[in-house]
């Protein structure tokens, strides 16, 4: 005890003078966090070529109106780089709308921004493993189909990352082109959203009840805008809410979102909705596919008025279908490694807080890797601490459901 409590007190000095050494560095490279805006790391252009081969199309991962994405290896780290298009004033303005966005924001539900490289337009992101919404849906690189459960886990993260963004102070932002390929999935399938080239703050008036922003330049993707902002140029939460809705209609159906809203509203009206219903995702429960549909209709009318409130009424809907207890075969999220999303045998915890199976995790440290795959933060150290009362856990709750691992 008293050797711990030695090491104790060097440790705490230690990050003491780590902690001065880190503001006397931020206060000579400018870097202090200004206005609630959170530092960027500034690239040179010869690693941003260095890490994309010189933009090589090998490298490419996404394409879009006004750049494309490629992966790189940047600083030991795998990432992602969004280069804007060096022609118009168009991509300038967009580029430095979404630098703006992302600096002055944080959360689980948003990509995250590392860093820039002004001299080339190039945004530096968190790579994210599983690519877009988009590319589950379609099944790319042969992938299997998400699962009802896991499509209502991405539809609540989806909620609460436009929660976050309509609540943000002093002014509320809206996406302004939520679809699936603007929604990424990381290692575990937690959505991020992402491409915030048109997203824009929210304006309250003494005129108006609504925050909004008025625009004669209308821009979003046909099937996935609000109907009232293609009409009068007013952008607001509740667009984002119409959008979410069409998002919730193509992870129940798995169709083209044009007239998709019409298509359902018919089908629940004939009470055909189970004729076209996703079935490469499993056995949707009846009452949740109503449900969801209802939702998404909603979500969809025409008078934004009408539309329901995220916050209020959408998360609740959603949070309880997620904790419904459904198949007693169905394990608890604790209990699946975030990696190899399998049940674990041998449970251990890394030095990132995260528990993971452990030959898993052990893989992942003896290749070379020094990242957290859940953090994307340095691991401190690389030692591994069998997670006990978890792996007791799990034998307890396989013994009551007598479902063996191999069933899953």
């Amino acid at each position: 005890m008293e050797e711990l409590k030695q090491l104790q007190v060097e440790l705490q000095h230690k990050k003491d003078h780590a902690v001065r050494q880190a503001e006397e560095m931020r206060q000579i490279n400018g870097n202090t966090v200004f206005g609630g805006a959170f530092a960027l790391t500034e690239f040179r252009y010869e690693e941003i070529k260095q890490a994309t081969d010189d933009f090589d199309d090998s490298k490419k991962i996404g394409q879009g109106g006004c750049g494309s994405v490629y992966k790189g290896f940047l600083r030991h780290t795998t990432v992602a780089i969004k280069k804007f298009n060096s022609e118009g004033t168009t991509g300038e303005k967009e580029y430095n709308d979404e630098v703006e966005t992302l600096r002055r924001m944080r959360h689980p539900n948003l990509v995250t921004l590392i860093g820039v490289c002004r001299e080339a337009k190039v945004l530096v992101f968190e790579f994210m493993p599983n690519g877009s919404l988009e590319d589950c849906l379609q099944c790319k690189h042969q992938t299997k189909p998400l699962s009802w459960q896991m499509r209502i886990r991405i539809s609540a993260d989806i909620c609460t990352g436009l929660i976050f963004l309509h609540s943000n102070k002093p002014k509320g932002i809206a996406h302004g082109d939520l679809k699936p390929d603007n929604v990424l999935l990381d290692t575990s399938f937690v959505c991020k959203l992402a491409d915030f080239g048109i997203s824009r703050f929210l304006n309250l008036t003494n005129t108006t009840v609504t925050p909004y922003h008025l625009t004669n330049q209308i821009k979003g993707t046909m099937g996935y805008m609000d109907p009232g902002y293609t009409t009068s140029g007013e952008l607001t939460a509740q667009s984002d809410v119409y959008s979410f809705g069409v998002v919730l209609m193509r992870l129940l159906t798995g169709r083209n979102p044009l007239g998709l809203p019409i298509e359902v509203e018919a089908a629940l009206r004939n009470d055909t909705l189970q004729e076209i219903i996703d079935t490469s995702a499993g056995y949707w429960p009846p009452q949740y596919t109503k449900e969801l549909a209802r939702l998404a209709l909603r979500c969809c009318r025409y008078d934004r008025k009408e539309r329901p409130d995220l916050a209020k009424e959408v998360w609740g809907v959603l949070e309880a279908m997620m904790n419904c207890p459904g198949d007693k075969c169905q394990p608890p999220m604790l209990f699946i490694c975030p990696m190899s999303q399998e049940i674990m045998r041998d449970p251990h915890i890394a030095a990132d807080g995260f528990t993971y199976e452990g030959d898993t995790i052990k893989d992942w440290l003896q290749s070379g890797h020094t990242m957290s795959p859940m953090t994307y933060l340095t691991f401190t150290h690389h030692e591994l601490i069998p997670n006990n009362a978890l792996r007791f856990a799990i034998q307890e709750w396989q013994m009551q459901s007598f479902c063996p691992i191999a069933d899953f």
